[in-house]
């Protein structure tokens, strides 16, 4: 299987979980230390993985790293597109350049790699593509045009590649994970909190209070869920986009 975004946070999290649940993981990051180390996590257990740093926002290097998983590990038969970027900017003040840039990775990339991934799994008549989207997809969030409008992106790709797919074998799902606490939501929680004059955690904490369940969720709750659809207990669901997000919404 092959994890983008692996090196931290939520990605992590799916690569370990998934290893314990008997998989050969290939995890894809551009931070070449934080992969070895999530790698080295996996292989302390008994694991295979192979870490690929990579950018996926450069098409010959998705091909390369495609090479060298099915050289090593065999063809890719469950893909996770986990890798994501954020811009917090209003929109007078976002620039074309930044915009293009989030939907580089957050939706260009997981076109790539799907494309590539499906002719082994319609062979195989067996696969799984899980990508990681957002609750901001469906409500939208102010100061954050790009990423929730990619986001969105990602689910009307879900839905209609499910549609192709849904009689060979292939499941292809979204999971929406909502305030998680991960780097990057707290990198964005400071960016956010200086707009309104806060400091990042005041602004975090507030987010938190508005919370059904008044807490942040955790990265291993996305992996779990993420597992799960690779089962094939879940081979009836496809299609989806499931949320992770303690009650704060019900879509």
């Amino acid at each position: 299987m092959l994890v983008t975004g692996a090196s931290r946070g939520i990605g992590r999290e799916i690569a370990l979980a998934s290893s314990d649940a008997g998989a050969c993981v290939a995890l894809v990051a551009r931070s070449e230390a934080h992969l070895e180390q999530v790698a080295s996590a996996i292989r302390g257990k008994n694991g295979t993985a192979m870490a690929i740093c990579a950018d996926l926002t450069d098409r010959a290097a998705t091909d390369h790293l495609l090479k060298r998983v099915v050289e090593r590990l065999g063809e890719v038969h469950v893909l996770v597109n986990n890798a994501g970027t954020n811009h917090v900017a209003n929109l007078v003040m976002t620039k074309e350049e930044d915009f293009r840039a989030v939907y580089e990775l957050n939706v260009f990339s997981v076109f790539r790699l799907a494309k590539a991934v499906l002719p082994p799994m319609i062979r195989a008549k067996w696969g799984r593509i899980i990508n990681i989207a957002s609750v901001a997809a469906k409500v939208g969030v102010a100061y954050n045009s790009a990423y929730s409008s990619s986001k969105a992106a990602i689910l009307g790709f879900t839905r209609s590649l499910a549609r192709e797919t849904a009689q060979l074998g292939i499941t292809v799902n979204a999971v929406c994970p909502w305030h998680v606490d991960t780097e990057m939501v707290r990198e964005s929680m400071k960016k956010r909190g200086k707009m309104f004059g806060k400091q990042g955690e005041e602004y975090l904490a507030d987010i938190v209070q508005q919370s059904p369940q008044k807490r942040l969720i955790d990265a291993r709750e996305v992996a779990a869920m993420t597992v799960f659809l690779m089962s094939d207990e879940a081979r009836g669901i496809t299609g989806q986009s499931l949320n992770v997000c303690g009650g704060s919404v019900t879509d």
